[in-house]
């Protein structure tokens, strides 16, 4: 009957110490039982008298009922028992306790052999044997029945029954009531109880009973400075208080402490009722593991928030949070603050270089805190911290957001043996914290942590210990920090009545992150030992039980996951000891954990961004048991937030999984089998989905549609990328029966959401329309739920936050939902007023949104100072009266003033959409220049420049926003041609043609900035460090050379490897079924080479050649209509210009053209239809007039033709002629010459005039803009045209009857080679003459193969480069020198 010590609890519980989280709850519940068995025995063991029988049948009933409940195993060894039979037989007990012979045959019959009955059978038979003994129990000793009347009267008494009202309020405090019971009937056992226990009890009373942060702080403050109510000699020495001692003074336990902390984080997470917060109706709340507050007293008219703020401020918050700490680190109530502190200098002024000295300082100073005056404070088990008591200190921490997060506060980590330490294992390959990517993964080799390397914003490195006692002395320096801030602030306000509020907070914030990191190392380490025993155990089971339960757990980790004080060591050991523990469970036949407290622990790996084999493991044993449950977690259904929870947690960390890993077989493996548990789950989700709709609140369904979309859940190509998005999706075995389960889900989402998208918040309408436009779900019922978001933005576009703004209109602008007035409300709010609430990413969201939908500006030429006038720019007011207008101007305005907040994407983004909505803004493209490359001094060439200069560089840049910023500068400039066009002679600029975007471009931003930005670009895409040319998808590089082109620039290596690109990415088509590059890709690739005047080799032509035959190839051959499939007509007209300039001629391609262009029919009207549009615009016919006299001369054996009647009816403004042409078959080829046309638009400059006068001074006669006629050409030089004369080709200065032509070659002639070398690349050899690079400058295409035809024509042409002329200054005597010797170079 001894009751156990707490060192032999001690040694029956291997891996528990005095000071371990979970040593009180342990030692409690040996306690309990043992008081119970001590019960047992006494009855059996008074001495024999009828008084006492009563007594020994009381034993029997208690021994049913243990035995019941579970708490006995087997009822027998208590009831016959060595202590009980040690000083006789049975039969001598049975005489000396005849009553005992009453039940001794129904208990044998019942409990004699227990393995071979039944449980409850057992329990029966002893029920019903105790029905037909019990009426002769009151006659066994008639000397004891007014006992028992007495005993029995008395219960009578104080027994009344229960109406069906207080049996309902019985069961719903049922739990505390039991709870309170024990702990009474615990008294009648125990010798003593201290004063301090009884006052520690009632003090947890009274503060369950606050109702307001202020009032549980001064509940807190008067318990622990009033003087002890028990006399003692001790009365005489000074008041112990928590303001001068150490730990609360004693005069509170770690349960007080628990619930103190608690409680206010329960205050500070208190969301009033709704009527408080009306205009914040919508406020999203992502909180999955909210307290609910139902007080409706104290605070209620103060926000969560607000009383936050109104805690941290309050100085008896950080005393109540400093003596919690010191309490957790060891430290003696007994010790003064004064005594502390002198004990801490000492370790504070050691040689922290000595680590033998370090370890055994901080042992010896330890010792002394932990020990007063006399016994040790650990050895009482009411102060040391259970697990349910640390978990809930984490977890108001975490909701009081007191500690900083690991990238402001390094992790504090101890000393393992083998030299490493705590926070990272091996089995962790990538790593970021809750607030987003953080980078690249990081190799973890030896036990390193790349966190506080890599991640870490604080100068210092890891907060290195040697020792627990190390650990908790830095625990306590803090505390006593806090402590004197809070006396200097104190004597501050004394002297002045002023002071400043809160100085003491960043001290106490620190103080918060060390009490968590100690709770984490101590929690390592008990799950470290627990484990090794595990594996030491020769049953895999024993030793397998954890400290903390399955809820604890669960907000151990939401805790440090909130804190953003997450590292895998945690959470893989308590990932780890969740999962161990329900494996042991489920084996003895217990219950695992509930879907919410695995739910939660998926939750706070994704918060936490923490990415590990654990956590792959978690999401395999999660889908396991869901498949092994058909849906059920271990019985228990799961709640659909639990479900999108999950489903959020999963796909965020799956999009967090880097692309650029190491993808060796173990990271392969690894990744594989968590795709398969995602998936896996994700299907349950689905299906929970499209069974209970109607269960699932807006946020879950929004999450959950988030979540299938981030990850790709559902689209036919899961193991790739959709035409939507270049995002990684998650792997499945069964793609198509997944892409039809969430057709499904979407389909019944669409329909239920609807009705009921008026309770849907900003957020959530968000995340719905995004998901369905990143899956690419269209159908009527999802275009009817798109049309129900955008109802819902017009009606309450105030309440969407800046990030649902951007995203919205996106998702619109993806799924092609354009409404006018639904973007113009979205545009709204990015107005100059709002501008800068916005983030980079929502600003150019929503410019991509408005560019996609093709929703411009109403005043395009507001921005335009280059070439527009200021008189005929829009005024400010015309600016901001529209929505759409200011919402440009305003993004312009916040892009040039923060350029360096714009990641790469948001800025490429921004400037695409100006270029393409036609709206040119000169200032932002140049400040974006000069941002990216910096000025002339400070040119950033490497991305070590690019960092000691300030600039961007493109180092950062992916290949699609290299070419997409590379195409926006160059569309800039072309579209000077429409300014141009519209406004006339008011234009600034007087050149016109490809001379105008080219000067367009430099009067912009400047010809030396633009020249380095396409420079520096190049040079990064062909980076071998970077990936390469071989990073680039076909439209980057399609992007990249047109851009090249539009401006005239050149960089002769990039282009050269972009050739070698095109070869072998043709080449291995033969292994791909898919398409290489699109239609227009190729056309830009040949247009810009042509253009800039490359010269590729054969082996490109060919490989380019045989693959759009490959393409457009039909059933029966090409037509037509197969060719209509693949190209457009204008495409086809740039490959046909190409491979004249280029001068070669596959004759399957040249077919494919021609029959593409004409038809096999000849019909304009039936190729208008076939190719939906409008006719050949007016520079592709000129266009086929050079190709037609090129193919003619330079390939006869082609023999290619036009059409007889073309160019009547073929182009786009001559439906008219083309009615009357098809109309009249018998027209003759004599009365179609009489429609004629002149194709050119010509315009002499100024220098072509002045070089006129100088050779007609010099006595050569000639004229200016000599025109050539089709019929000259056709007539003269046989070539096949048709007999409408066009006229299509000219020559500068002519000299007619010599046959000699002058080309004055102004900067349009001209291509500007960028490439550092300035190497010339080839030479053109044209009719046995030569046109050679000049320097910088190269002869473009255009020029070359007017070059040629004029030479086939037989003409003989001077090249005279504008440069040279101009070089004379206007010398009258060189120029004519000049001008001779042109004329004595060429023979006539």
């Amino acid at each position: 009957g001894k009751m156990a010590t707490s060192s032999e609890i001690t040694s029956s519980c291997p891996g528990f110490r005095p000071g371990d989280s979970d040593f009180r709850r342990r030692t409690q519940q040996k306690k309990r039982s043992q008081r119970r068995e001590l019960f047992i025995f006494s009855m059996f063991q008074k001495d024999e008298g009828s008084k006492y029988h009563y007594a020994m049948i009381e034993g029997f009933l208690l021994i049913c009922l243990l035995f019941s409940c579970g708490h006995l195993d087997h009822p027998g060894k208590y009831l016959f028992s060595d202590s009980l039979l040690r000083n006789g037989s049975l039969e001598e007990v049975n005489s000396n306790f005849p009553s005992i012979s009453l039940f001794h045959g129904a208990f044998v019959s019942a409990f004699s052999t227990p393995p071979s009955v039944q449980f409850t059978q057992s329990r029966a038979i002893f029920i019903n044997s105790l029905k037909g003994a019990s009426s002769h129990l009151m006659v066994a000793n008639p000397s004891s029945s007014s006992d028992i009347d007495a005993k029995t009267q008395t219960r009578n008494n104080t027994t009344k029954k229960s109406s069906p009202k207080s049996k309902i309020k019985s069961k719903s405090t049922s739990k505390h009531a039991n709870n309170y019971k024990r702990k009474t009937r615990t008294k009648s056992f125990n010798n003593y109880m201290s004063p301090a226990s009884i006052s520690a009890r009632n003090f947890n009373k009274d503060l369950i009973q606050c109702t307001s942060a202020k009032e549980l702080l001064s509940s807190f403050m008067d318990q622990t400075t009033k003087s002890s109510a028990t006399p003692s000699a001790e009365n005489d020495a000074p008041a112990m208080s928590s303001a001068t001692h150490l730990a609360g003074a004693g005069k509170l336990n770690s349960v007080n402490f628990s619930t103190c902390l608690h409680r206010l984080a329960r205050f500070a997470a208190y969301t009033p009722p709704y009527n408080h917060h009306r205009n914040n109706q919508y406020q999203n709340n992502n909180n999955i593991n909210s307290n609910n507050n139902n007080n409706n007293n104290g605070d209620d008219a103060i926000d969560g928030e607000e009383q936050r703020k109104q805690v941290l401020n309050d100085p008896r918050f950080a005393l109540l949070v400093c003596s919690m700490a010191e309490m957790a680190a060891g430290a003696h109530p007994t010790i003064t603050v004064g005594d502390a502190r002198s004990i801490l200098d000492q370790w504070e002024k050691m040689n922290q270089e000595d680590e033998f000295f370090r370890l055994e300082m901080a042992r010896k100073c330890m010792g002394q805190l932990a020990v007063g005056s006399g016994k040790s404070f650990l050895d009482d088990g009411n102060y040391c911290f259970s697990s349910r008591e640390c978990s809930n200190v984490c977890w108001a921490l975490a909701k009081l957001r007191l500690s900083p997060p690991l990238t402001a506060f390094p992790l504090g980590r101890v000393r393992r043996e083998d030299g490493g330490f705590d926070g990272f294992g091996d089995e962790v390959f990538f790593y970021s914290n809750g607030a987003g990517f953080l980078g690249d993964d990081s190799e973890v080799e030896d036990g390193h942590d790349p966190l506080f390397n890599h991640h870490s914003s604080s100068s210092k490195a890891q907060r290195q210990f040697v020792s627990m006692e190390e650990m908790a002395l830095d625990v306590i320096s803090s505390c006593l920090e806090v402590r004197m801030k809070l006396l200097e602030e104190a004597r501050k306000r004394r002297a002045s009545s002023e002071g400043s509020v809160g100085g003491w907070i960043p001290e106490l914030s620190r103080l918060a992150a060390k009490i968590l990191d100690l709770i984490a190392v101590q929690a390592i380490d008990e799950y470290r030992a627990r484990e090794s025993q595990a594996n030491r155990s020769e049953d895999g089971n024993k030793g397998g039980n954890t400290g903390f339960n399955p809820q604890e757990m669960a907000n151990v980790l939401y805790s440090f996951a909130k804190a953003k004080r997450g590292d895998p060591a945690l959470f893989s050991a308590v990932a780890d000891g969740l999962m161990r523990e329900t494996h042991d469970e489920i084996a003895k036949g217990g219950q695992g954990p509930k879907p919410q407290e695995l739910s939660n622990s998926i939750w706070a790996f994704a918060t936490a961004g923490i990415r590990c084999n654990t956590q792959v493991k978690l999401v395999k044993f999660m889908a396991d048991a869901l498949d092994e449950g058909n849906g059920q977690f271990y019985g228990f259904d799961f709640k659909p937030q639990e479900l999108s929870n999950t489903a959020w947690a999963l796909a965020t960390l799956h999009s967090r999984r880097s692309s650029t890993h190491n993808h060796n077989a173990g990271n392969r493996n690894s990744d594989a089998i968590e795709d398969d548990g995602i998936v896996r789950i994700l299907r349950w989700v689905a299906r929970a989905i499209t069974e209970r709709t109607n269960d699932f609140k807006p946020q879950e369904l929004s999450n959950s549609i988030w979540a299938f979309s981030t990850i790709g859940f559902g689209y036919d190509e899961t193991s790739g990328t959709n035409a939507h998005n270049d995002y990684i999706h998650v792997t499945s075995d069964s793609p198509l029966e997944d892409k039809e389960l969430v057709f499904e889900t979407l389909e019944t989402v669409s329909e239920n959401a609807l009705p009921r998208l008026g309770r849907f918040k900003a957020q959530e309408l968000n995340n719905l329309a995004w998901g369905y436009a990143r899956l690419g779900h269209r159908t009527e019922r999802s275009e009817a739920l798109l049309r129900g978001v955008g109802d819902e933005l017009k009606r309450r576009c105030w309440q969407f936050k800046p990030q649902d703004v951007g995203t919205t209109l996106w998702s619109f602008a993806t799924a092609e939902y354009f409404d006018y007035d639904t973007f113009c409300a979205g545009a709204s709010r990015l107005n100059f007023q709002h501008i800068r609430s916005f983030k980079p990413q929502e600003m150019s969201n929503t410019l991509w949104a408005l560019a996609t939908a093709g929703f411009s500006p109403a005043h395009i030429r507001a921005f335009d100072t280059t070439l527009v006038p200021a008189s005929q720019r829009p005024s400010m007011s015309d600016v901001t009266s529209d929505p759409i207008t200011e919402c440009f101007a305003a993004v312009a305005a916040e892009a040039m003033r923060r350029p360096h907040e714009f990641k790469d994407q948001e800025l490429k983004d921004v400037i695409w959409s100006f270029s393409k909505s036609g709206v040119r803004h000169p200032a932002l493209f140049k400040k974006v220049a000069e941002h990216l490359v910096g000025n002339k001094e400070s040119d950033a060439k490497t991305k070590q420049d690019a960092i000691s200069s300030g600039t961007r560089g493109f180092f950062s840049f992916s290949s699609q926003g290299l070419g997409n910023t590379l195409w926006s500068f160059a569309k800039q400039a072309q579209l000077s041609q429409d300014v141009i066009e519209d406004l006339g002679d008011s234009v600034k600029v007087g050149s016109t043609g490809r001379l105008a975007v080219y000067e367009t471009s430099c009067l912009d931003i400047g010809e030396d900035l633009v020249k380095r930005v396409f420079a520096r670009a190049a040079e990064s895409g062909m980076d071998k460090n970077l990936g390469g040319l071989g990073r680039f998808k076909n439209q980057d590089i399609s992007n990249t050379v047109w851009a090249f082109a539009t401006l005239g620039l050149l960089h002769s290596e990039f282009f050269e490897e972009t050739e070698r690109q095109i070869i072998s990415r043709i080449n291995a088509r033969a292994s791909q079924s898919t398409r290489v590059f699109k239609a227009q890709e190729v056309a830009n690739l040949l247009w810009s080479m042509a253009t800039l005047n490359v010269q590729p080799g054969t082996e490109m032509i060919d490989a380019i050649s045989s693959y759009i035959a490959s393409e457009c190839r039909g059933k029966n051959g090409f037509d037509e209509y197969s060719i209509a499939r693949i190209f457009k007509r204008q495409e086809l007209t740039n490959i046909a210009w190409s491979c004249a300039v280029l001068g070669r001629y596959p004759k399957q391609l040249m077919d494919i053209v021609y029959t593409g262009i004409f038809g096999t029919k000849n019909d304009p009207q039936q190729m208008k239809q076939i190719f939906n549009d409008d006719g050949l615009q007016k520079s592709s016919i000129m266009t086929f007039y050079y190709v037609q006299v090129a193919a003619d001369i330079e390939a006869p054996q082609l023999r290619l033709s036009l059409p007889i009647g073309f160019p009547n009816g073929w182009g786009e403004d001559d439906e008219e002629q083309d009615k009357s042409i098809s109309s009249k078959n018998d027209e003759t080829a004599d009365e179609l010459v009489q429609i004629s046309s002149s194709m050119l638009t010509l315009s002499t400059s100024k220098l072509q005039r002045d070089v006129s006068d100088i050779f007609t001074e010099i006595g050569f006669d000639n004229v200016l803009e000599h025109v050539i006629d089709t019929n000259v050409i056709k007539d003269e030089y046989g070539v096949h045209l048709p007999p409408s004369p066009q006229e299509f080709l000219s020559i500068d200065i002519a000299n007619i009857d010599s046959r000699i032509g002058i080309e004055v070659d102004g900067p349009a002639h001209f291509v500007q080679i960028i490439d550092s070398a300035n190497e010339a690349i080839k030479s053109l050899p044209v009719s046995g003459k030569q046109l050679a690079d000049r320097g910088d400058n190269r002869v473009n295409g255009p020029t070359t193969l007017k070059h040629r035809l004029l030479t086939h024509l037989g003409w003989n042409i001077i090249h005279l480069p504008y440069w040279e002329f101009q070089g004379f200054g206007g010398d009258r005597g060189k120029e004519m020198s000049y001008c001779q010797s042109l004329l004595e170079d060429c023979s006539y």
